[in-house]
């Protein structure tokens, strides 16, 4: 399949970085065993820099700057990604076909699900504040209870090959709706696309810092 495997370095506080120790690793596509590009081999220096990044955004401002911010605030990120997936819908799924061998109509069917994922949660993140304090009841009259819901704070997420983008978005869709900050470690044997959904969070202006991908 004719396609162009996009150049494409760390995706760390909201910007494209070399590693540190400036190391690769081949893509090899396993339908014809040739290498058809390269991704970043990232070391325990690099991990160091992105967690450096995931707690400044985090606790950035006390929080105003994504933790503390409204549903709706991070849902709109959330569906502007969605919205991206979908025009891009027939480049992902090629670069998903050349970069882990699976048939294209599945490839593409991923896609579907990688941008409704994203849809279902910020739709979830629009209603989160409607939700926050809500009653819980209990038989002691001494006491007032209430649910308050929080971002745990820095995740760090990684996924496999064989659904590399689908299962990325169902770590990250939700990490980011409930107001943590990430760093996503992709599989090194399928990282492509992952690095394209970087490329799309720098597009829609999703605060730098929030994501971060980091390959190796």
């Amino acid at each position: 399949m004719a396609i162009q495997i996009p150049s494409r370095q760390l995706f760390i506080d909201g910007e494209w970085r070399e590693p540190v120790l400036k190391k690769w690793i081949p893509i090899i596509n396993p339908a014809t065993e040739e290498i058809v590009g390269d991704i970043p081999a990232a070391t325990a220096e690099d991990v160091e820099i992105a967690v450096d990044a995931a707690r400044r955004a985090f606790s950035w401002n006390e929080g105003k700057y994504w933790a503390s911010t409204s549903g709706p605030f991070r849902a709109k990120f959330l569906h502007a990604i969605s919205s991206m997936i979908l025009e891009r819908k027939s480049e992902l799924a090629k670069l998903e076909v050349v970069d882990t061998g699976k048939p294209l109509d599945e490839a593409a069917s991923d896609m579907d699900g990688v941008a409704s994922c994203f849809k279902y949660y910020a739709e979830l993140a629009e209603a989160l504040d409607a939700k926050q304090k809500a009653p819980v009841s209990i038989p002691v009259q001494s006491f007032k209870t209430y649910v308050l819901k929080e971002p745990i704070g820095v995740v760090a997420l990684i996924t496999p090959w064989n659904y590399p983008l689908l299962m990325a978005a169902w770590k990250i869709a939700p990490a980011l709706a409930a107001g943590c900050t990430a760093i996503m470690k992709p599989s090194e044997l399928a990282s492509v696309t992952c690095l394209e959904l970087a490329e799309i969070c720098r597009q829609v202006d999703i605060p730098p810092g929030v994501l971060k991908i980091v390959t190796g």
